[in-house]
């Protein structure tokens, strides 16, 4: 009886093991470079200013970049631009960012970002700070583009606002953030 209860479990592990490799080959049998079901991903341009203040610096410009976005699902976007900015001088802003949009032509989104901004400066010694601060001016803040629309394969976003917090430790800075046109295509 014993040998017949250890025989049972081992046909049962082996079924539950095929089943569960039939169901990965499935999975991986998707054609190379095609995204899983609900993804789209949007190459895009974009044009704005951006300024970073603080008692310890003031960095920033207009300028504009290009970007990489994944929207899941028509409705969560994760997302990462890189613009060149000018003003204060020669300047760079990296900014990640993930929220949501609503679905159909006209999709407003808001994006909590993550911005990193490297370059030119105009740095300011304080009794807080009596050397200049080193590194980037990092922020973490909130965007809304009210005025985006989506249609087909095209996006156009015709405004964006932000407003990030960042830490010059001891002291905090603003990043003040504005998109005037962004467009994209879909691929």
């Amino acid at each position: 009886m014993k040998r017949l209860h250890s025989g049972g479990l081992l046909a049962c592990v082996l079924v539950l093991l095929s089943t569960g490799d039939a169901r990965a080959q499935e999975a991986v049998a998707a054609p190379a470079g095609v995204l899983p079901a609900g993804h789209r991903l949007t190459l895009y341009g974009r044009g704005g200013a951006l300024v970073y203040l603080s008692d310890a610096m003031t960095t920033g410009g207009i300028g504009g970049g290009v970007g990489l976005r994944d929207t899941l699902q028509d409705r969560f976007i994760l997302q990462a631009d890189l613009s060149y900015l000018m003003g204060l001088g020669n300047v760079v802003a990296l900014r990640l960012g993930a929220g949501m949009q609503r679905r159909g032509t006209y999709t407003p989104a808001v994006l909590a970002t993550l911005t990193t901004v490297v370059g030119d400066r105009l740095t300011f010694l304080t009794p807080a700070h009596p050397t200049p601060v080193r590194g980037p001016a990092v922020a973490l803040g909130l965007s809304v583009a009210p005025l985006r629309f989506t249609e087909g394969g095209l996006q156009l976003s015709l405004l964006e606002l932000g407003v990030g917090l960042g830490a010059d430790l001891p002291g905090w800075g603003l990043a003040w953030q504005l998109g005037l046109l962004e467009v994209g295509t879909s691929f």
